[in-house]
């Protein structure tokens, strides 16, 4: 099969390094790499066979009782697998995989057919069978992309020609679930560039057209009436969305219809000013509602209230996947700033320390309670761990690998701080390899190793965070800019003779900022140090919720101290001024099992300091 990418018409301003890069990660995001592979993508597909077994016995009674989402699981827990492979190279999870895929193909339906639905409910019924589809075709299609295994990709093509035969002019219409089937949109753009049959394309667009008509979800119509995300209406704006929006980007990237573009952007900007919470998290109760401060209640925070209120993990893994989109299509530095912000937060806030366990739910505030508890309805038998975000939830941290280092027209840019090694090809042919000496994201100062396999002259883009009022860079010893001071939020070009010896130095300030809160947020702040998001929890201080002091925001003072006591260490802890008050990163908070918050009573708070990258003096 010929799979030479079809050309897109207009190309993504920056993307991943390409295949031979390597990545070799550690600190922090190693430390978690390894407990993840270890302790949850491993183990997971053994204690839970039904993931894949389900999809071999729909035709056999009685007939297994599933969720209308089952035929996720697999395909979720596939791609999170597949990105945290690519970037650690693991070979006992490259088994895994390959393991899953060979039952996948295997029990794939002579028609192409690739779910765990039987004949009656296929497709057409009430099942976000589409939606299945999408991620487990997805799956199969990277699985391609990274090994060259054929199979895959002749699995993943049947199933879309199977979807295309059956959904289209003159077929049926896709109303039923329409939200979450509509995902279906971004997996044909996807498979489109590796096997450019008309039909892919075609019907991608016919999902796009025919949703807007009388009867669809109206999407493309509420973003041309310049409406934001929580306004589209209460199926439009829930999370699974999403995923239909990358369709979009992808649309316009190998169509050049602009309308594609522009309602991504539109999607995308309004979650950021209205719906990120200062956690990187995405959704209130599943969907965009307009506003970041809607708090669990007082009495019991995660219940009864935490169907309207969740920040659900599966929400964040499409936020995070949305934004390396965005960021392909905009080289905006800013866009990296959110995805690490994400990333350390909200997306590792939902794992447990030990890594097994992760939740559904990752509130501001309340407690961290396992997805097997509070969505035990998604086990099923054979399958006590299978839910949505379980599968779903190690997939921001192996995505790293399409946003740390990448590619443009003017060179190669780092957006990912922590200590390990990054080798890449350069665009003459050569290679480099960037070693990072540093704490990061615990410390700002980081020295950053520059080795051509020969002298090269290229360009080095480096992040300067949004956050980071005063940052210093050094060259081989020397500033980078003179007299100028590095701009925050921007990329820092760096183009010179690089070799063998080369080093940069570079100095992010870690001020504590803060976040002032309005509506049911009003008289608190969210503390930030660095890209880590700061929050009391219970265990760490001798008082209770009730009790906490009032921050003093116009005079922050944070002191780093070491943990010393019983249960899983936090990667952070910091004392407020000289006072009582002591703080964990977010990511740790509720580890233990006690009550935290992430919103904290203060005084003296500028109103004008909103959001988690304003530098507050």
């Amino acid at each position: 099969m010929d799979t030479e990418l079809t050309p897109y018409k207009v190309d993504p301003t920056c993307e991943p390094t390409p295949a031979g890069s390597r990545f070799a990660l550690g600190g922090v995001v190693g430390d978690w790499l390894d407990t993840v592979v270890e302790n949850w993508l491993l183990p997971f597909p053994r204690a839970n066979p039904a993931m894949t077994q389900m999809f071999r016995d729909r035709d056999r009674r009685p007939v297994r009782k599933l969720l209308q989402w089952s035929g996720e699981f697999a395909g979720k827990y596939l791609l999170g697998a597949l990105h945290v492979w690519e970037l650690t190279g693991d070979e006992r999870l490259r088994q895994t995989i390959q393991g899953m895929i060979e039952e996948l193909v295997t029990a794939q339906g002579p028609d192409g057919y690739l779910g765990p639905f039987p004949p009656e409910a296929r497709l057409t019924g009430d099942n976000w069978d589409l939606w299945g589809h999408y991620h487990t075709a997805f799956a199969l299609l990277r699985h391609y992309a990274l090994t060259g295994e054929e199979r895959s990709l002749e699995a993943a093509v049947r199933a879309a020609d199977l979807l295309c035969a059956t959904f289209g002019p003159g077929r049926a219409r896709i109303l039923h679930q329409q939200q979450m089937n509509m995902g279906l949109v971004h997996g044909l753009a996807l498979l489109y560039r590796y096997v450019p049959k008309p039909e892919y394309l075609a019907t991608a667009r016919w999902i796009v057209e025919d949703s807007d008509i009388p009867g669809g979800v109206q999407f493309m119509r509420a973003a041309r009436q310049g409406k934001e995300l929580f306004e589209f209406g209460n199926i439009a704006n829930r999370w699974e969305i999403l995923h239909f929006t990358q369709g979009l980007v992808e649309l316009y990237w190998l169509t050049g219809a602009t309308e594609y573009r522009d309602t991504f952007l539109r999607v995308w900007d309004s979650i950021r000013r209205l719906d990120r919470h200062n956690t990187g998290g995405f959704s209130t109760g599943e969907r965009a509602v307009g506003t970041p401060y809607m708090l669990p209640g007082e009495d019991k925070p995660n219940w009864p209230n935490i169907w309207q209120r969740c920040i659900e993990t599966c929400c964040t893994v499409a936020w995070n996947a949305l934004s390396v989109d965005m960021l392909r299509l905009s080289g905006d530095s800013t866009v990296a700033d959110e995805i690490e912000l994400t990333l350390y937060n909200s997306a590792q806030g939902s794992m447990h320390p030990s890594g097994r366990a992760w939740t559904y739910n990752t509130p501001m505030r309340g407690w961290r309670l396992s997805s097997a508890d509070q969505i035990s309805a998604h086990a099923h038998p054979g399958g006590p761990e299978l839910n949505c975000c379980n599968a779903n939830a190690p997939r921001p941290l192996g995505m790293i690998r399409d946003w740390a280092l990448m590619t443009s027209a003017e060179g190669l840019t780092l957006n990912h701080y922590g200590a390990g090694v990054l080798e890449a090809p350069l665009a003459d042919g050569g290679q480099v390899r960037l070693e990072q000496e540093t704490e990061y994201p615990l410390e700002g100062a980081i020295l950053l190793r520059v080795t051509p396999d020969q002298p090269r002259k290229f360009t080095l883009r480096l992040r300067i965070p949004s956050w980071s009022r005063e940052t210093k860079v050094e060259v081989t010893g020397e500033p980078s800019t003179g007299e100028t001071p590095v701009p925050p939020g921007a990329y820092l070009s760096l183009r010179r003779q690089w070799q063998a010896g080369d080093t940069v130095e570079i100095s992010l300030d870690f001020s504590p900022r803060y976040w002032a809160g309005r509506e049911e947020c009003a008289g608190m702040v969210a503390l930030y140090r660095g890209p880590l998001l700061l929050a009391w929890d219970q265990r760490f201080t001798e008082f209770d919720e009730a009790d906490l002091p009032a921050v003093d925001a116009s005079a922050l003072r944070l002191e780093r101290i070491e943990s010393d006591g019983p249960g899983p260490r936090p990667l952070l802890l910091v004392r407020v001024g000289k006072g009582p008050l002591v703080l964990c990163d977010f990511a740790s908070a509720g580890g233990a099992g006690n009550p935290y918050t992430s919103w904290l009573p203060a005084v003296n708070a500028d109103p004008e300091c909103e959001g988690p990258f304003a530098r507050s003096e």
